[in-house]
């Protein structure tokens, strides 16, 4: 398969696998509904539960890592908005990278900006590890949506070629954002940008399909069924198919059947039978008769003022809402516009000013949800949060159809609380004086706001000024060692330390944070401690301090030994 080559791509090829865990640390006063437990804040801890969503301020690269040991394997739905890369963003490449090449090469041209000659390159380099790791916290029948625009639109296809499999690429919607079009292309007016959309293994994805309401059902257009001309035929991309030329028969009633071998239908008759034919020669149906069983609302006869009758069928509208069950490559609607995101962005934060242009519209999201996400259980990320447009979206199509689906936002920026978490307060609570009823009343709902706490690493644990919470050194040490995401809160399940186990391991943390207790009897494994995880019959990994007990004796006790905090990074215990 072709790759993608880019300057930096050989100092950030593995990069996602150097960045280091840093533990999530809630903040109550910017959670909602406010978290009033002063202790638990003031532990800096983040106790995750399957009902939370989450607002994380910090970098996503550092966020989507931190949200590994909980997170792994189990989002159904990425969508992201990354930069356009368009050369009038000043974004910023800021990955410390340890390569001093890289570091001299990215010393100038920062901010990206359109003068910058090497800003592809620099996408590139940032987009790779968070694509890596986004992958890897997708399920096995989860999706991404990433929109982009001409810019990047060639680099990034052949990007998630190379991080997804190209043969788990799913389409590339293209979505109308301004159908008046804008003057920002040459010698055309833009009118619309794109979504590149894979699949974390296609063979394991059902994506969801569109309800048609009433109102869209009532504006269905019809078309002629058949192909009567025979120069339709001789196009090359259609061929006359015996299978396709068969009588469809027409009640007196207008009702329709067919019939496996052809012959009129019993009763309700005399039938009229309609074949796909002219004077001019054969034709054929699109239908076959299967689709036509399976579908007989969608299929119709009418009479002609000379006494013929025509077949049609129901097709969609040229423009508009696109009623079809089944998504199309082509997003339009007035709704999906950047107009339209402005406008409720508007709504919702009439008192802050804007930091960034065009956010995107909630009806575009909620169809892309529909599509990714329709398991009404469904976890939401979103790492470009921008205005906070995707938990919005969450939030709305749970109040549609009584979901219980959750977001989990990161923004980097300095709006993280005051627009994006802002927003979604709004969103929840309500603003009276929206023009939008449902806004008005606000959708329910809450979240936790967190921020990136300080790295887990040796030298911090050693000297005690960076000792995590229990719950989250165990859940980073499980994923470390098995690659394994946590869901719930972890706690000591007996005396010896035993927090998780699966069919055939069982994991033991022998820990607090407290350096006097790190450094005391109580954080070494003793023999009588391993005799009795011994009892439960299953390989045992135990991460301690230290041990009172030879290696040759816990080999034969089918445990491994994990001494902290000198292996928080090792990998592959299994």
């Amino acid at each position: 398969m072709p790759t993608l080559e880019f300057k930096g791509k050989q100092h950030i090829y593995a990069h996602h696998l150097t960045v280091p865990f840093r533990p999530l640390v809630a903040d109550g006063g910017r959670s909602c509904p406010v978290i009033k437990e002063p202790d638990n804040c003031a532990r800096r801890d983040f106790v995750e539960n399957s009902c939370s969503n989450l607002v994380i301020r910090g970098d996503n690269l550092h966020a989507l890592k931190a949200l590994l040991p909980r997170y792994a394997g189990r989002v159904k739905c990425v969508y992201i908005d990354p930069p356009y890369n368009t050369g009038n963003e000043g974004w910023r490449y800021n990955d410390k990278v340890n390569s001093p090449l890289m570091q001299a090469w990215l010393k100038d041209n920062n901010p990206v900006d359109g003068e910058d000659l090497e800003r592809h390159d620099k996408w590139l380099c940032m987009m790779w590890p968070r694509l890596h790791l986004l992958k890897e916290l997708l399920s096995d029948d989860g999706v991404i949506f990433v929109s982009i625009d001409d810019n990047e639109q060639q680099h990034l296809r052949m990007l998630l070629d190379e991080v997804f499999g190209a043969e788990n690429f799913v389409t590339d919607i293209a979505v109308v954002s301004n159908l008046a079009g804008s003057s920002d292309q040459f010698g055309f007016a833009g009118a619309h940008e794109y979504c590149l959309v894979y699949a974390k293994v296609r063979s394991e994805v059902r994506l969801g399909r569109f309800t048609l309401s009433e109102d869209a059902l009532a504006n269905w257009q019809q078309d002629e069924l058949g192909y009567y001309r025979p120069e339709y035929l001789r196009r090359g991309s259609l061929t006359y198919s015996a299978s396709l030329d068969y009588p469809i028969f027409v009640s007196p009633d207008g009702s329709i059947e067919v019939t496996d071998d052809d012959t009129e239908p019993v009763g309700n008759g005399p039938f009229t039978a309609v074949y796909p034919t002219m004077s001019s020669g054969k034709g054929i149906w699109r239908w076959s008769k299967r689709r036509i069983r399976e579908h007989p609302g969608d299929v119709f006869a009418e009479r002609r003022q000379d006494g013929s009758i025509a077949i049609y069928s129901k097709q969609r509208p040229q423009l508009g809402d696109l009623p079809s069950e089944k998504p199309k490559s082509v997003f339009y609607k007035s709704t999906y516009g950047s107009r339209a995101g402005g406008q409720t962005a508007s709504q919702l934060l009439p008192d802050v000013e804007q930091s960034f242009p065009y956010p995107k519209a909630v009806d575009l999201i909620i169809d892309f949800l529909r599509i990714g996400a329709s398991d009404s259980d469904a976890i939401v990320l979103d790492s470009f949060a921008g205005s906070g447009t995707t938990a919005h979206a969450v939030l709305a199509l749970n109040k549609e159809d009584g979901g219980n689906r959750k977001f989990i936002l990161v923004e980097c920026e300095d709006y993280a609380d005051t627009i994006t978490a802002e927003r979604v307060r709004r969103v929840i609570n309500g603003v009276p004086n929206a023009r939008d009823k449902t806004l008005q009343a606000g959708l329910g709902g809450s979240f936790t706001y967190c921020a990136l706490g300080e790295p887990i690493d040796p030298e911090g644990m050693l000297t005690g000024e960076n000792l995590p919470p229990w719950s989250a050194l165990a859940a980073y040490l499980l994923h470390t060692a098995s690659g394994l995401a946590a869901a719930g809160e972890l706690t000591p399940l007996d005396d010896n330390g035993l927090f998780y186990e699966t069919e055939a391991a069982a994991y033991y943390l022998l820990y607090q944070p407290e350096i006097e207790w790190l450094r005391s009897p109580a954080a070494v494994l003793t023999e009588e401690q391993a005799k009795a995880i011994k009892e439960r019959g299953k390989k045992a990994y135990v991460f301690a301090a230290d041990k009172y007990i030879g290696q040759r004796v816990l080999t034969d006790l089918n445990i491994t030994f994990c001494q902290i905090p000198y292996e928080l990074h090792r990998r592959g215990w299994q």
